[in-house]
Parts: C-alpha cells; structure tokens; sequence
C-alpha cells in the first residue's frame, strides 16, 4: 500500500485546497445582474405579449435544448480529439490512421463508482448493481449502506452476492459528517476563544482534512490492496442510519481517498433504486472531462418501473415529456440548477472543497437534510464552476407507484428547488442569465397559474390569455420533438399515456408550488423506503392530511373552476352555475382524498 504518511500528505495537498472554476469578475458579474433584470421582460414580451404563449415559451424551451446538445458535443469531441492527440505522441508516427481511429477515445478515462441507498428492496439492489458490471468507464465501486441494524443487513447480503470477489465491507463507527461537524465547531470555538477572525474556508479545510486522515487510517487497519490486478475493487460501506446526506458524505470522503491512490479525476454519484447502462458513466463523463471548467455534470433520466402501476404509466410520461426540456434549458450555458441525485459526475478537485459546506448547510438556522442534489449543485456554481446536463445519455431511476408517493416526492424536490433558488441569489451573479431565466420561469409559472384559477372560481375573472389552439399546439409541438430527439424511444403503447402525464404533472403543479412554499423547511423524506418493513409501515391520519391535504383542496378548487366555465359556455343561471360548482368540487375533492389519504 506504499508509506501511508505520503499518501496523507498527498491526499490533504490535492483535497483540502479551494479550488475553484472559472473567474468571473467584478464586471462580468455586474453584467449578469443586469441580464438577469432584462431577460424577464425580454420574456414577457416574447411570449405572454403573442398569440400563442405556451407555443412560444415552448419553442425557446426547444432552442435552449438544442444548444445544450451541441454544446455537449463539441465538448466530447474536444474530449476524443485530445485523447487521440496523446496516443499519438505516445505511439509515434509510424502507427496508421486506421489504427488510431479503432482505439477507443475514452479508453484511459475512469471513475469511481458511488451508490448510496436506505432500506432498499434487495432484489432491486441487486438488479442496481448487476447493472454496473456491463457499464463501462468505472475502476472502483463504493457502496454506502444508510443503516447497521437487523433489517440493513439485507442490502449488505445483496451486496456480498452480487460481488463476492475482490470485495470488502467496512462499519463506520461513527459518520463522517458527525466527525467534520464536531471538528468544524471545536476550531471555530478556539478561534473565538482566542479573539480571531472566524474563517469559513479555513473551519472547513480543517474538518475535511480531519476526515480525510480518519478515512485514511480506517482503509489503512484493513489492511487490503486498492489497485492492481489482485486488489479489492468494490468496497461496501455502513453506518448507523442517519439521512442521505450523512452517508454521501462518508461515501464521497473514501472516494476522494481512494481516487488519489488510483489516479482516478472523477466520482459517478448515484442511487440503490438506479440501473445503469453501458454508456451511462462513460459518455457523462466524457461531457465533463471535455470542459476543464466543469465540477459536475448529469445525464438523463428513464424510468424502469413504468409498467407497474397506472401512477408509474403517467409518471414515466412526465419524465419522458418534461424532465428531457426543462433540465436542458439552463444547461446550456453550463449553468444546470440541479444534478440529479441518481446520475450525478463530479470533478474529483470541485467536489473536495464543498463537501462540508454542504453537508453543514442551515436555512434559517435550521440543519438541511433533505436538499441534497441542488444543494451541492449551487455549492458548485457559486465557485465558478459549470455544470452539465447531458440530456442524450440515460441512467433509469425508480418511480413511486402511488399518488400520495408522487406528491410526496415533487413537494420535497419542490422545496429544495425554492431555497436553492430564492435564498442563495449569488449564485445568479455567478451565472449566465440563462440561469436566472430558467429559475425565474421555474418558480413563477406555477403561482401565476393558480392565482389565475383562484380569480376565475371566486370571480369568474381571466387574468391571462387563453386559447385552446395554443394548448394543443403546445402539446404536438412537444410530443413531435421528443419523438424525434428525445434519447429514450417511447414505444407506441407508452405513447398513449403522454397527453394524460402530462396533465397529471401540471394540474397538481400550482398546488405543489404553494405548498411547498409554505412548508419550505419541512424535512420529511417523503417517499417510502422499498424494503418489505418499510412499506408495510402506516402513517398517522395527521401526516397523511399534512403531505396530501393540500392536493384534496386544490382539486376541489380545479373542480369547481371547470364547472364554472362549463356552466358559463352553456350560459345557465347563477343558481345552476353555483349548484355545479358545488357538485364539481365535492367530486373532485372527494376523488382526490380517495386516491391518496384514504389509500394510504
């Protein structure tokens, strides 16, 4: 294993620093600013001033996804074409062109391999990380098990019989994350003591390289070969169970440690319920090392369970239709908000420096569990640094099988969407506008459509323009541009449910937004475990009503306002027009508390 005080010196050297990405200057942030405050009424003008808004703001929508790809393109080629430039030198002239061109461009580029997962279902697991073995561009594997008691020990089971060989698993006594914050606290409490100047880079170095050392002498006690023919290469971590960020954070401190006695730049992050396809690692990859001022990049998203259940139909459709444009907007500009949690890269050198930081993140002096995949997205973009989506690449994720598991899970994203985005506004001084835009766009469409629908039900008032030709051509445009660039090939069965999904996403939409609003500190995880113990568990009334109650409501609210506007188009009295109204409501409100309060 080599002289292990080196290593240390060597790790805490690369891993401790503050690197950051590109520059941006005074000036050129002062120029964001100010294209952040002309590109909404640039927006207004071109779309909420036309004919046909939702076709426009589509249609910008499609642009911005084209420029993405392009972009990403070019970074590949620029990836391929220096990798074939060292080849050559290494070669000589005397090797052929054709010989060149059979090499693969990607062949020396690797990650590690990060999977993290809580009480998952164990043949799920399993099927996770069987999909790891055809997928390419990996040297080493690490798992990170959110658990130590009886019922964890499953995963760890699934583990051992998916990688028997060249494998080993390690209990962490105590989290790391508890480590950096004990450590961060006992400096600034000297440095208090001592009257200086609390340093936030300085606190933060100090508990990184703690944990750095601590890991070190943990792999150190094993006493096991990383790297080589005859060395381990899948290594299983566990902890007592704590929250997702708590076991990223130990899994990504061995990754760090691991990758510097590899030689290996980047970490593939993702998570138990995620399969992986051949190219899923490599070509996210490629992306990212093809742009040397990128921290982190994503790739697209399928769903593997979407022939499970009719929620599981729709929610497929919804990924299928708006997940593939709307992350692809910002993106453009390498300024993507968010890095989804199952098909997350990291640049190895950005990820060291905002890992406590991100861990110890506090909203309104309240410790954040929960936004973990935006949270260090923005730790990355208020660093200068870019960050990726490459939308022609597809990892498949899991989708909750239930409405109240759907809502669930959009609340929470919700919620870790609006502190991202409206309590940390440096990071759109640190961006293009393009970021600004696609927040901006993100975070007011919804409040603008329900304060529409609330004025129409009490008031009978239309605040916005409305016509239904340009829902529908919204809809086709859409539908013929995901079919034909959209990287997951819908099949003619799946096709049917992409008019219903997409309504089922947005109808909920507003209320989600509200919701989530006002409940924006709320740490719940919201989505069920998938083990057999964890589903089996019951909420109480009082939760339930709190994580769905308010979908119950808005329903009844959409009811009555299309009732309100039936009755208005058949020009029936006030009396029947009221009588409608009420029907509606109580027939929507009760379908909705049927299909998730009472079902749960």
């Amino acid at each position: 294993m080599g002289n292990s005080e080196t290593i240390d010196s060597t790790v805490e050297e690369a891993f401790t620093t503050v690197p950051r990405g590109r520059h941006v200057s005074v000036l050129r942030q002062l120029l964001n600013v100010i294209g952040c405050l002309l590109i909404i009424p640039a927006f207004y003008l071109a779309t909420v001033q036309s004919l046909y808004p939702l076709t426009m703001d589509m249609l910008i929508n499609i642009i911005l996804t084209e420029c993405n790809r392009f972009a990403n393109e070019g970074r590949r080629i620029s990836f391929y074409s220096a990798q074939n430039g060292s080849l050559r030198e290494e070669d000589g002239p005397g090797r052929g062109k054709a010989d060149l061109e059979m090499q693969r461009p990607a062949s020396k580029l690797s990650c590690i391999a990060a999977i993290v997962g809580y009480r998952e279902d164990p043949e799920l697991f399993m099927r996770a990380l069987e999909s790891y073995k055809a997928a390419r561009g990996h040297a080493f594997m690490i798992v990170g098990i959110d658990g130590d008691d009886a019922e964890d020990q499953d995963m760890t089971d699934a583990f051992d019989k998916v990688y028997p060989d060249q494998s080993r698993t390690i209990h962490i006594a105590e989290p790391l994350g508890e480590v950096a914050q004990r450590v961060y606290a006992e400096h600034v409490a000297m440095r208090q003591q001592q009257g200086l100047e609390i340093n936030e880079d300085e606190c933060n170095s100090m508990a990184m390289r703690h944990c750095i050392k601590l890991a070190q002498a943990i792999l150190d006690k094993q006493r096991f070969l990383i790297g080589g023919p005859d060395g381990i290469r899948h290594l299983c971590l566990s902890q007592r169970h704590m929250h997702k960020k708590g076991i990223m954070f130990t899994t990504f401190i061995f990754s760090l440690v691991i990758a510097d006695k590899l030689g290996v730049e980047f970490i593939w992050s993702s998570d138990s319920d995620t399969l992986v396809f051949e190219d899923s690692l490599e070509r996210t990859i490629n992306a990212l090392a093809g742009d040397p001022t990128a921290g982190g990049a994503s790739s697209g998203l399928t769903v593997h369970n979407g022939d499970d259940t009719v929620i599981t139909h729709l929610a497929a459709a919804v990924y299928w239709s708006e997940l593939y444009l709307t992350r692809s907007t910002p993106a453009c500009t390498a300024t993507s908000d968010c890095q989804s949690g199952p098909s997350s890269a990291f640049r190895l050198s950005a990820l060291s420096s905002i890992l406590v930081p991100w861990y110890m993140q506090r909203v309104f002096g309240k410790r954040m569990i929960v936004n973990e995949d935006r949270h260090l997205t923005t730790n990355l973009l208020v660093r200068g640094w870019g960050v990726l989506f490459a939308s022609d690449v597809l990892t498949a994720t899991e989708t909750p099988t239930t409405v109240t598991r759907w809502l669930r899970q959009q609340v929470r994203w919700a919620r870790a969407t609006h502190i991202e985005s409206l309590l940390i506004p440096y990071v759109y001084a640190m961006s293009h506008p393009i970021a600004f835009y696609a927040a901006a766009r993100r975070e007011v469409g919804p409040l603008v459509v329900a304060v529409t629908v609330l004025s129409y039900f009490f008031t009978s008032q239309k605040l916005l323009y409305f016509s239904n030709s340009d829902l529908f051509l919204r809809v086709g445009i859409t539908a013929t541009y995901n079919v034909l660039r959209n990287p997951d090939r819908l099949g003619l069965a799946s096709s049917l449910w992409v008019v219903p999904g997409m309504f089922f996403y947005n109808v909920p939409l507003p209320a989600v937004q509200i919701w989530s609003l006002l409940t924006l500190t709320a740490d719940t995880w919201g989505t069920t475990m998938r083990a057999q113990g964890e589903l089996s568990k019951k909420d109480s009334t009082r939760k339930r009503w709190f994580e769905a109650g308010f979908f119950v409501v808005w329903m009844g609210i959409v009811g009555g306002t299309v009732a309100r506007w039936v009755a208005t188009e058949f020009h029936l009295s006030p009396g029947q027009r009221l009588a409608s109204m009420l029907s509606s409501m109580l027939l929507t409100s009760f379908g909705a508390w049927k299909a998730t309060i009472a079902s749960e």
